[in-house]
């Protein structure tokens, strides 16, 4: 019969609760130290990017300098973009994208991303859903972005178009399925739920999906 072994027997390591200690450790000092990491490589990057130009003027490397110029730089445009009498500069830039067939879908792509994650701009997202999916896969966040799709063949009647975002990227698919398929979040926004949605559904309690797998689908048009 194997008797416990004493606690003054027991491994220092096991006494001390180092092993709970470390993981405990990691896991606060991990996230704090890559944001670090991350933030400092962004703020190097800047400054090799504006090193030339300051080198050029001040004829010395001022540390920080980029990310000021950065930032002041991203200041002037939202107050031009602002002001009625520069405002058109950028429609003409948002015009002349569109004509370039490539360059606009990526552009359109990241405009639509920034303005949902910042700006609130919830343009072209009606509302967020879950998606049912086949047997017992559960449910998939999305974004419904038409509600009418009459005018496209072949299709069955009332259905919707949803797009699901990717988690951890930018990118996702859009769903072509029947209005009865879905769930309504409708204590979610579009921005939330894409916030929800990239970030693998970590977040606090503004990002929690409130639906209910019994709710009603979305409602039809009349």
């Amino acid at each position: 019969m194997n008797l416990p072994t004493p606690a003054s027997n027991r491994p220092i390591f096991q006494r001390l609760h180092l092993r709970r200690w470390f993981a405990q450790g990691l896991l606060i000092s991990l996230p704090i130290g890559l944001t670090i990491y991350v933030v400092l490589w962004i703020g190097s990057w800047i400054d090799s990017f504006f090193d030339g130009p300051i080198r050029a003027i001040f004829h010395v490397n001022i540390p920080g300098l980029g990310i000021l110029l950065t930032l002041l730089t991203i200041l002037g445009v939202g107050i031009l973009a602002s002001h009625v009498l520069t405002a058109w500069i950028f429609e003409r830039l948002n015009a002349l994208l569109a004509r370039i067939p490539v360059l606009h879908s990526l552009y359109s792509t990241i405009q639509e991303t920034v303005g949902l994650l910042f700006g609130g701009n919830d343009r072209g997202f009606r509302s967020a859903v879950l998606l049912r999916q086949g047997g017992d896969m559960g449910y998939i966040i999305g974004l419904v972005t038409r509600d009418d799709l009459s005018e496209l063949p072949h299709l069955p009647e009332d259905c919707i178009a949803v797009f699901i975002p990717m988690s951890y990227g930018i990118g996702g698919f859009t769903c072509i399925v029947p209005r009865d398929r879905v769930i309504p979040l409708p204590d979610l926004s579009p921005q939330q739920a894409l916030r929800f949605a990239m970030a693998g559904g970590v977040g606090g309690a503004k990002n929690r999906v409130t639906g209910h797998p019994d709710a009603a689908a979305t409602p039809r048009k009349e």
